[in-house]
């Protein structure tokens, strides 16, 4: 245990205790990775589930994590490790690659699907446009692409579209190999 100054005394001694014993300390009742809630009012019964970082209640809508449960009952807290930051930093960096990928496919998406409806009225009137039947085969020959991608991001892993489910830290891996390859500035920040 690490200390915040030369006083190893226990109020003065960061706490790395799980959780699980934040929340007892809390005065919440645990039972696995459940718990009752010490904040509702009236009678709350297994309404809180936690990992190893948070805790959320889903009765009242408390949440909570191991900083700022430790912070309500006193506990000193380690100062954030370099690393950890670090870690934190990419995480959002993905995050934000992420949804910024999904938003691009999504347009890219309803774009071709709104010009292959407007191809359907047209070869409605004139069954030899050329632009309508491209604006068609433009949507067939890319959706399946384009979904495929969607729940490759979004994680699904029932797709009809994906070989293999995929899962975040696979492709957290894949963003992570490709920003060392590529040395791009989103690695470096």
């Amino acid at each position: 245990m690490a200390t915040v100054s030369g006083d190893p005394s226990p109020s003065n001694t960061f706490q790395s205790r799980p959780l699980s014993q934040l929340l007892k300390l809390a005065g919440f009742r645990v039972r696995g990775r459940r718990a009752d809630c010490s904040r509702c009012d009236g009678h709350s019964r297994l309404t809180v589930a936690f990992n190893d970082e948070v805790a959320f209640c889903h009765r009242c809508k408390w949440t909570g994590n191991l900083r700022t449960v430790s912070r309500e009952l006193g506990l000193p807290l380690a100062p954030e490790s370099s690393e950890a930051r670090e870690r934190r930093a990419r995480a959002a960096q993905f995050d934000e690659w992420t949804a910024a990928c999904h938003t691009i496919l999504t347009r890219q998406l309803r774009s071709l699907e709104r010009r292959a409806e407007l191809a359907k009225k047209i070869l409605a009137q004139f069954p030899d446009s050329e632009a309508a039947w491209e604006a068609l085969a433009e949507l067939y020959h890319n959706e399946a692409g384009i979904i495929a991608a969607l729940d490759m991001l979004s994680f699904e892993k029932l797709s009809p579209w994906l070989e293999v489910p995929m899962t975040r830290d696979n492709l957290f891996a894949a963003f992570e190999a490709a920003c060392e390859r590529t040395g791009s500035a989103a690695h470096a920040a």
